[in-house]
């Protein structure tokens, strides 16, 4: 395993091949077989969370380590993991007919965002219903879910019931999966063509699949109010978001023409103080992006969008690496890659519009004058009345 700010060599992580995917899934379903009711595995997920509060800076730092995300915003995430448990470890508990219903487990594949929350989250999800889970952690970033499952395990039977099984072959572990007879569901988290070519995989074979797709909407400023406040929301929505994989994030920047050259002119000064540099710096805002295949992800987008017409205001993307500086395009339209293809990089695309008939169709959020900067709300796709937009 690479660190994304500085490529040295992290850790060495084992790459699971079937036979041990296979004896996991068995060890597992036999845990889960002993089970009568879920009380135990509540008591075990309250002890998980007293240890992973004890180790929550050991946990941010993994995340910063091996993500990219800067310190501040990875203990964010180790916070939002030990709310996930205590919702979940307050639930009551179920009482399991394992006379007449044989122990069932489930498969969870998940992307490189947020892996402490992500891997909380299916682990408090399926165990809560007396299953089995192996999860497969993204190639990326392995470190977290096996760091988790390491405080997990106590030397007993439960310790089965979760599994972390890091592999760079994600299709062979999807159908080794696929085919064993007591996976009940496959759950998967991250892109939405990802999910896409699982889903169409779960479907042949007969088994229910989750998707969660990671979700990107656009955001609408139309307001003459308060420019300055508006864009830091903007900002913070844009740039600063500390939870990728459950937060909206935003596609692209809709803004009224009225509007555009101060929101534009505001926006890149704002931008330009953003501190880009090691994850593991408290000061950091934004740190590397995953792996250099993001990092020329950005740039092709980027080039793409100026050989349709878009203008980059500061000149050129400044790339350094996997370290990319904040960047606002401007005169993109919705059409262009940067809008509609998954983006790992620190870059917003402004559209201008003229009317609200240009606005999209679907959900988008929007940021009012009245609402703190740093804040939205979600708007279910009504337009805003011509006077508003003026």
């Amino acid at each position: 395993m690479l660190s994304p700010y500085d490529g040295m060599v992290v850790e060495s992580v084992p790459d699971t091949d079937f036979r041990t995917l296979a004896a996991s899934y068995n060890e597992g379903l036999r845990a889960a077989e002993m089970l009568q009711s879920t009380r135990v595995v509540q008591e075990r997920l309250r002890t998980w969370a007293r240890r992973i509060d004890v180790r929550r800076e050991q946990l941010a730092r993994i995340i910063s380590v091996e993500t990219g995300k800067p310190i501040r915003f990875a203990r964010v995430e180790v916070e939002a993991a030990l709310a996930v448990l205590e919702s979940y470890c307050g639930c009551p508990s179920l009482q399991l007919q394992r006379e007449w219903t044989s122990a069932q487990a489930a498969y969870s594949i998940l992307n490189w965002c947020d892996p402490v929350l992500s891997t909380v989250r299916e682990a408090a999800t399926v165990l809560s219903s007396g299953r089995a889970l192996v999860i497969k952690p993204s190639s990326r970033t392995p470190l977290a879910s096996l760091a988790l499952v390491a405080f997990w395990k106590e030397g007993d039977d439960l310790d089965a019931l979760l599994c972390v099984a890091p592999s760079t072959d994600a299709i062979g572990m999807l159908r080794a999966s696929l085919m064993t007879p007591r996976v009940t569901e496959v759950r998967f988290r991250g892109s939405r063509d990802v999910g896409m070519f699982i889903s169409r995989a779960c479907q042949e074979a007969a088994v229910p699949v989750t998707v969660f797709p990671d979700e990107r909407l656009p955001l609408a400023l139309y307001s003459l109010a308060d420019v300055n406040a508006q864009c830091n929301a903007v900002l913070n929505l844009a740039f600063l978001q500390p939870l990728l994989s459950c937060a909206e994030r935003v596609s692209c920047l809709y803004v009224h023409d009225y509007l555009a050259d101060a929101v534009i002119s505001t926006l890149l000064d704002k931008v330009s103080r953003l501190r880009v540099g090691d994850p593991l710096n408290d000061d950091t805002d934004i740190g590397p992006v995953i792996d250099d295949v993001a990092a020329a992800l950005v740039s092709d987008q980027v080039e793409d969008a100026l050989c349709s017409g878009a203008f980059l205001p500061g000149g050129q993307i400044n790339v350094d690496g996997r370290q990319i500086q904040p960047s606002i395009l401007d005169q993109v339209k919705p059409f262009m890659r940067v809008c509609v293809e998954d983006r790992e990089g620190p870059l917003l695309p402004v559209i201008r519009f003229s009317d609200p008939s240009e606005l999209p169709d679907t959900t988008y959020l929007t940021i009012h004058s009245h609402i703190s900067a740093g804040t939205s709300e979600r708007c279910d796709g009504s337009m805003p009345s011509r006077q508003s937009a003026h």
